[in-house]
């Protein structure tokens, strides 16, 4: 077998022990329970549906089954685009809908590892073992497990190689050479444009981290390079202008969905957003149910922050030893980076200059943070309201940093076997957010009967009284959420819904409420909807529009 086969097939062994581990909760219990909840989990099932009807020419891509008959109803949420792509094709094979939708987050996954470990071979030089364990860390990072019922961000997997499209296009600016430029240059602006249509956090902090990024560049390469770069521009502007045409053209879709919707709904308001920003404790937050750091999370949160809530948005941080690679590579570089080569040392300066300095902002202490200049004057940073997921964005850079300075040292090879060992280890955590019971919500699908005749769209009458994994019946999430899995499923709009935004005329509260039915006929006349009809979700039924 030749050495590239070989590599393949290790690489290839090593993504399936990887994919094995992160998703060992589902292999255990026979994917019927899988990573979110029939609330949130459900809301982001109904939009990856929403894209398999769109292909299939059910509905038009800006508009989802629920909200009826609001336009442009996928800009209230995040867009999914490419988890639905995803999604299609595991529909098509024949997967149930919940089923289909952690295959999703499986294949999302396997392509973060192949793009980190092309990343770690293309733009660091990387020997294969260390880009091996990188593309490992990455695949089962500690934040993402735990935070996995968010499962927007999964979109996480797709920024190396994003990374990977950049090195590409601007190394081809670099050297002159114009097809490759295009080439690369064209696959960046083609998968940020679905990036942003897919999960907005991870594709604004490529930007955000982007521009730092050059900043940072501009401030450490020197005067030499910077010429270079001017030189590079002014040779190549016909193409460079031809891209950033192409991205506009790409981005409009985006544009025209969020933009009004953003000026409608105001984005999110600053007293969330500071509720979510991390504290420096923060950074290392990996969740009290680590294998080898939960006892650390807990001795620093019962001695500075009794009582803080151990699940909350925050926890999102990285494990200590790759913390203090990181931390061991900063200072490297700030020496020199004995042994990188000149673009290659004043690249890995800026990214590690740019990563501290753009985490650091994230950081509050006492309620005080830098983050509200971002929120108050970089434009889309209103958008993002969970600011501690940045942390599991910088992960990769983080990973990046650290091997390429663990990869520049010589080491006896024992001790490379028990670093990349603890380096993985302290991964491995023993919380898994394995809340939708997959043979339980399919059931409940099923069970609807079909829409009678003269049905157009429909409200929910009840909703289920049951509860699972212990989540609140008595609340807008209970039957707003599986009216939109109905609707997608079923392909009958629902005017019920319920998103990250809401729209006018929203019917808030739940069925038994006094109020709800008028909010119901309120919407049904500023929206003016005809044919409603009624669904019972505690006993199946329907009633018809006669009967109203």
């Amino acid at each position: 077998m030749t050495r590239p086969a070989t590599r393949v097939l290790v690489a290839t062994a090593c993504a399936s022990l990887c994919l094995a581990f992160f998703f060992r909760g589902q292999l255990g219990n026979g994917f019927t329970l899988l990573l979110g909840d029939r609330h949130d989990g459900v809301i982001a099932l109904s939009i990856l549906e929403h894209w398999y009807n769109v292909l299939r020419g059910i509905e038009p891509w800006h508009r989802t089954a629920y909200f009826h008959p609001v336009p442009a109803t996928l800009g209230y949420n995040d867009g999914y685009l490419l988890f639905g792509l995803i999604h299609a094709g595991f529909r098509a094979l024949g997967a149930d809908p919940f089923l289909s939708g952690e295959l999703v987050n499986v294949a999302t996954r396997a392509i973060g590892f192949a793009a980190t470990l092309a990343l770690g071979r293309r733009m660091l030089g990387l020997p294969f073992g260390w880009a091996l364990l990188g593309a490992a860390l990455f695949t089962i990072s500690n934040n993402l497990f735990i935070r996995g019922s968010h499962v927007q961000l999964f979109s996480v997997s797709f920024v190396p190689l994003l990374a990977l499209l950049a090195h590409g296009a601007l190394a081809a600016l670099w050297e002159g050479r114009r097809a490759a430029l295009m080439a690369w240059g064209a696959g960046f602006c083609l998968l940020f444009a679905a990036m942003l249509l897919t999960g907005f956090y991870m594709a604004w902090y490529s930007a955000f981290l982007g521009g730092a990024l050059l900043l940072a560049w501009l401030a450490v390469a020197g005067g030499a390079a910077r010429r270079h770069l001017l030189a590079a521009l002014r040779a190549q502007a016909l193409p460079v202008a031809g891209l950033l045409g192409f991205a506009v053209l790409l981005n409009l879709p985006f544009l025209w969905l969020y933009l009004p919707k953003a000026a409608e709904t105001g984005m999110h308001p600053w007293s969330d957003v500071i509720r979510s920003t991390p504290e420096p404790i923060d950074m290392l937050n990996v969740g009290q149910d680590n294998l080898l750091w939960g006892w650390l999370v807990r001795a620093l949160n019962d001695a500075f922050r009794p009582g803080f809530p151990a699940w909350s948005e925050r926890m999102t941080g990285l494990p200590p030893l790759l913390l203090a690679c990181y931390a061991a590579a900063l200072l490297w570089l700030l020496r020199g980076g004995e042994g990188l080569p000149p673009r290659r040392l004043a690249l890995l300066r800026a990214l590690g200059l740019a990563s501290l300095v753009t985490w650091l902002l994230t950081i509050q202490v006492g309620g005080v943070t830098a983050w509200s200049l971002v929120y108050a004057y970089v434009p889309g940073a209103r958008a993002p309201r969970a600011v501690a997921r940045y942390q599991i964005f910088l992960t990769l850079a983080v990973i990046v940093l650290a091997l390429a300075f663990l990869s520049a040292r010589r080491w006896p090879r024992p001790v490379v076997a028990a670093l990349a060992g603890l380096l993985l280890l302290e991964q491995a955590n023993g919380y898994a957010p394995l809340f939708l019971d997959r043979p339980l919500e399919n059931g409940r699908l099923e069970a609807v009967p079909p829409a009678p005749a003269g049905c157009r769209a429909f409200y929910v009458s009840a909703a289920r009284a049951e509860s699972r994994f212990d989540e609140a019946v008595a609340d807008p999430y209970n039957h707003n959420t599986e009216a939109m899995i109905v609707a997608a499923v079923r392909h009958i709009p629902t005017i019920n819904g319920i998103s990250t935004f809401n729209p006018p005329h929203w019917p808030a509260g739940i069925p038994e409420d006094p109020g709800y039915l008028p909010s119901i006929e309120a919407y049904a006349k500023a929206w003016g909807v005809t044919g409603l009809c009624a669904l019972d979700l505690r006993r199946m039924q329907w009633s018809g529009p006669e009967d109203r």
